[in-house]
């Protein structure tokens, strides 16, 4: 079993798509989150996005405003919310939770929210989040959803300016994903590589300390 800083409660090593991303982009800040385990930090930025996404979820828009809620509306919202889904590899697996989906999985959405611009990072070839379900929902179901999509809210608000954080009135962003049969198994191997890369980093933290 390969051995990762993130263990179950029976010892199998996972991890996540936040944890691949963070190690792949900056390998100092995920020794620190994921191996040392300094407490993690929120700020009003990222408990504004978790407000949005909780909204979504649960189609409860009372702690935003009339205009706030006229811009949610317009969100597409499927049949299944926060769906857990695990990608096996072998000797550990992939946790995620897909924000919203349809009965039958052929069609996935993720939720984001940001400042200006901030929409760009999932149009980016490193996005890989909603590969990683469409392998997850492929082991599961046999077969592979057939749209995958960001949804993206733009945020308003400066709080270094003393303004409240708040969902602009832009109409949402649809960015759409190509389901690539062939891009996904050479995802899913690459993954293996990148597992065995933090296995490597992690087991020499490990001895460093130890030492």
């Amino acid at each position: 079993m390969i051995n990762l800083p993130s263990k179950d409660k029976n010892g199998n090593s996972f991890l996540s798509y936040s944890q691949i991303s963070l190690f792949l982009k900056d390998k100092e800040e995920y020794k620190n989150r994921y191996i040392i385990r300094e407490p993690f930090k929120s700020n009003a930025y990222i408990d504004f996005g978790l407000k949005v996404d909780d909204a979504l979820v649960k189609n409860d828009f009372s702690l935003f405003t009339k205009s706030e809620v006229n811009t949610l509306s317009k969100v597409t919202r499927l049949d299944l919310f926060q769906k857990k889904i695990i990608i096996n590899f072998e000797g550990f697996y992939i946790i995620g939770f897909i924000d919203s989906c349809s009965n039958d999985f052929k069609e996935l959405i993720d939720y984001k929210t940001g400042g200006k611009n901030k929409e760009n990072e999932y149009k980016k070839d490193e996005y890989n989040q909603l590969n990683y379900y469409a392998i997850g929902i492929h082991q599961e179901v046999g077969y592979y959803p057939e749209k995958l999509s960001v949804e993206f809210i733009r945020r308003e608000g400066n709080l270094y300016r003393g303004e409240r954080l708040k969902v602009s009135n832009d109409e949402p962003i649809k960015i759409d994903f190509k389901v690539d049969e062939k891009y996904l198994v050479e995802l899913y191997n690459e993954t293996i590589n990148i597992a065995n890369e933090i296995q490597t980093f992690y087991l020499e933290i490990k001895k460093n300390i130890k030492d």
